[in-house]
């Protein structure tokens, strides 16, 4: 029992010893980055108010920058005073550009800081040397996502297509890595020439895996970029993979096709159709009022599923709905039809109320209905009781 207490104490004593010296590493690892704010920061600030007179920081401050730059927490000092005064970020471009070297050996949470340094510079004027965005790239390689995100943020503002397509790929080989959100917002706020990169992107579309292409194609629908063929040839191929079909569905609610209403209409025609199909086929088909496109919407009024139902009333609600248009929907006497009616005037307190009061009505009917079909039912019943009561009755009095 003595030996069991003891070797308790000693793991117990162990863990301690672990615990005082972690909390140590990670507070020397935590001052290691943390900035000084009062030597560099006051420098920075004298050079600053004396570009602004001269336009040129002093020569001893260009001398020894580099190498105060090169340590992560001068870096962030910078970056902290640069967000006070985002005029003066470009000042620092040489300075900035020429630690790469020193950054490239460095870890990933410290190029981080040093990528998004990068990606605040302005590259309208002055382009980046090709030589420092071929290295610069290579950041992409890192496992930190700050890293990557800041890289692809930089190569987003350098304007450069041939940089941005390498990019591509390295996002392609770390399918999921890379959010979707974060590719598409970074491509629409790319600085470059646009029709260049989008007709590059469109003839690498089917290089790209059916993630990145999900990707592309959303980024072609909200910059407007026209890829109608593109999206039509995926949405007849049954090879494609479902959710780059279903992209490519999306596309059309923006743009109007007439190859592509015929595929969206057959899709509607088609019971096989999946939910989600029928629902964009929909969605897609509300810029059209002719009679087949009405036909066929219609149809869609009694789909078991909600959201088939509440897009299909929602075409007839922003078609103009009147008054007899909704009796004659309201007379079809659907459960759950009625139901996408209640929600899609629910922010309309006098339709509401109509639409109500109908479905009260047509319960009450039916209440009424089955009565008396009960009643019927019973008939039969009473009747064949009475005749053999008065059998039994003629048989007694014999």
């Amino acid at each position: 029992m003595t030996i069991a207490i003891e070797c308790y104490i000693a793991a117990c004593t162990l863990l301690l010893l672990f615990e005082i010296c972690f909390l140590f590493l990670k507070n020397a690892k935590i001052q290691q980055l943390k900035p000084d704010h009062e030597a560099f920061e006051e420098e920075l600030s004298r050079e600053i108010r004396l570009h602004q007179e001269t336009g040129a920081f002093s020569d001893d401050f260009i001398q020894t920058a580099g190498r105060k730059l090169s340590q992560t927490k001068n870096m962030i000092t910078l970056q902290n005073m640069l967000e006070k005064m985002p005029k003066a970020t470009n000042w620092f471009r040489p300075l900035l550009l020429e630690q790469l070297s020193a950054y490239e050996k460095k870890k990933d949470e410290e190029q981080a800081f040093y990528t998004y340094m990068i990606s605040l510079l302005d590259y309208h004027e002055e382009k980046v040397p090709a030589d420092f965005a071929s290295r610069f790239i290579g950041f992409l390689d890192s496992k930190s996502l700050y890293t990557f995100t800041n890289t692809m943020a930089a190569l987003y503002a350098f304007g450069e297509s041939s940089l941005l397509l390498q990019a591509m790929e390295k996002i392609n080989e770390r399918s999921g890595f890379y959010h979707k959100k974060l590719l598409v917002d970074g491509l629409l706020r790319y600085q470059g020439d646009f029709d260049e990169l989008n007709q590059a992107l469109v003839k690498q579309f089917y290089r790209y895996a059916p993630h990145t292409q999900e990707c592309l194609l959303d980024y072609f629908r909200l910059q407007e970029y026209d890829v109608s063929d593109l999206c039509l040839s995926l949405m007849q191929d049954a090879q494609a993979d479902v959710e780059v079909q279903h992209r490519a569905l999306r596309y059309f609610h923006k743009f109007r096709h007439a190859e592509a209403k015929q595929v969206m209409l057959e899709l509607l025609k088609k019971e096989e159709t999946s939910w989600i199909k029928q629902m964009l086929a929909i969605q897609g088909l509300k810029g059209y009022d002719d009679a087949e496109t009405v036909h066929e919407i219609r149809r869609k009024l009694f789909s078991r599923n909600w959201h088939v139902r509440i897009n299909a009333i929602e075409y007839f609600y922003q078609k103009g709905m009147d008054q007899k248009e909704l009796q004659d929907i309201l007379e079809l006497r659907d459960k759950y039809t009625n139901e996408a009616l209640l929600y899609q005037f629910r922010n309309d307190p006098e339709t509401s109320a109509y639409i109500m009061e109908r479905i009260r009505t047509f319960e009450e009917e039916e209440v009424r209905i089955d009565a008396l079909q009960n009643q019927q039912k019973s008939l039969p019943a009473i009747q064949q009781w009475a005749e053999e009561g008065g059998e039994r009755y003629a048989a007694c009095s014999v």
